[in-house]
């Protein structure tokens, strides 16, 4: 198989500032911030993205010098359209919510492309589920920071307090999640197995009072054009693959090139034959990524979950435990029991 280091994952740049704004306006020196997130002090250079490790230990630090236990909490309710650039801004000027989410589901990786949202009607809610690639820690700090900065940009679009149904986060609860409940306004499920929202679907229909029909055709042409330039790019193409390759996988399906050759040629306009010519042109083959992704997901979920067993082997869609088995076996030469124990694995190298 090919060992090669798969595409960066991330966060746009823009939305891991925020941490390192929060604690330079607390008057706290922030330049050891900026370091643990990878980023220079002008933000006119630098990466474009930043891992969930490096926003992580940025909270913890940021945690500790504004001694700020709920600081997830703080920063993520300062997102803004200018966070996410032009698409925050096609984003805000949509006439209803739900121009603004279709938008959002098919462009969201220009600011994020290791945790994806998919959205989907169930009577009268609206369950957005969200998606996690290349190992996301199951921190407190982290998720209330993504989870917050969500329903802080939707209030602040609509002008609405909008509260939710259901909040599911995948890390445990905080000391005291008194301040991050009364934030969200509806329960928590904290320690859930993945990220959701619950939400009414009625939301859809609500008008924006930020509508604005000659500033979306100026910031979603820009938009466009942004996407069409990153669309290019292999780092696009193999985390729009991954992130795809996820879905499929935690849906207990082994996903096909050929089932998704089509929703990749209508995103990025690859037809199939393009797109294995792409991939062999990074060493790499659809089998590879696969195998790439699979692995990820099940060392991760069994380093830094509680999932069972049998739990892991399907959402990376092994038809019995046993092949999981094997295969972590192959990829650590340790048992996946010995891997959740956090024994040393000879394979480590091949680890994400």
């Amino acid at each position: 198989m090919n060992d090669r280091a798969p595409a960066p994952l991330g966060f746009i740049a823009s939305f891991a500032r925020l941490i390192a704004d929060h604690v330079r306006a607390c008057e706290h020196d922030h330049r050891a911030v900026l370091a643990l997130l990878g980023l220079p002090e002008d933000d006119s250079q630098g990466p474009a993205w930043v891992t969930a490790q490096q926003i992580t230990d940025a909270l913890h630090l940021a945690a500790r010098l504004c001694q700020d236990p709920h600081i997830g909490l703080t920063i993520g309710q300062q997102v803004r359209p200018a966070t996410m650039g032009a698409l925050g801004y096609a984003l805000i000027s949509c006439a209803e919510l739900e121009d603004g989410l279709a938008m959002f589901e098919r462009l969201q990786s220009m600011v994020c492309t290791q945790v994806r949202a998919e959205h989907r009607l169930k009577g009268d809610c609206l369950e957005s589920t969200l998606l996690t690639l290349g190992g996301v820690p199951a921190d407190t700090h982290l998720w209330s920071f993504a989870m917050v900065s969500r329903l802080a940009f939707a209030r602040w679009v609509l002008g609405r307090h909008l509260v939710p149904l259901e909040l599911w986060m995948p890390c445990p609860a905080p000391a005291d999640p008194a301040p991050l409940q009364h934030f969200v306004g509806a329960p928590i499920v904290f320690n859930a197995p993945f990220a959701r929202e619950r939400l009414p679907a009625a939301w859809l229909s609500l008008p924006n009072p930020n509508a604005d029909a000659g500033l979306h055709r100026v910031m979603n042409a820009l938009t466009q054009q942004q996407w069409a330039q990153l669309a290019q790019t292999s780092d696009q193409l193999l985390a729009l693959l991954r992130q795809k390759i996820t879905q499929g996988l935690q849906q207990g399906v082994l996903p096909l090139l050929d089932q998704l050759a089509p929703e990749v040629e209508a995103t990025l306009g690859l037809s199939s034959r393009q797109l294995q010519r792409r991939l062999a042109e990074q060493g790499l083959s659809f089998k590879d990524l696969v195998e790439q992704v699979r692995r990820e997901q099940v060392l991760h979920e069994l380093r830094d979950t509680q999932l069972p067993m049998a739990e892991i082997a399907r959402r990376a869609a092994y038809a019995e435990v046993s092949s999981m088995h094997r295969a972590v076996r192959r990829w650590t030469g340790l048992t996946p029991l010995a891997v959740r124990q956090g024994q040393a694995a000879q394979g480590d190298a091949l680890s994400p």
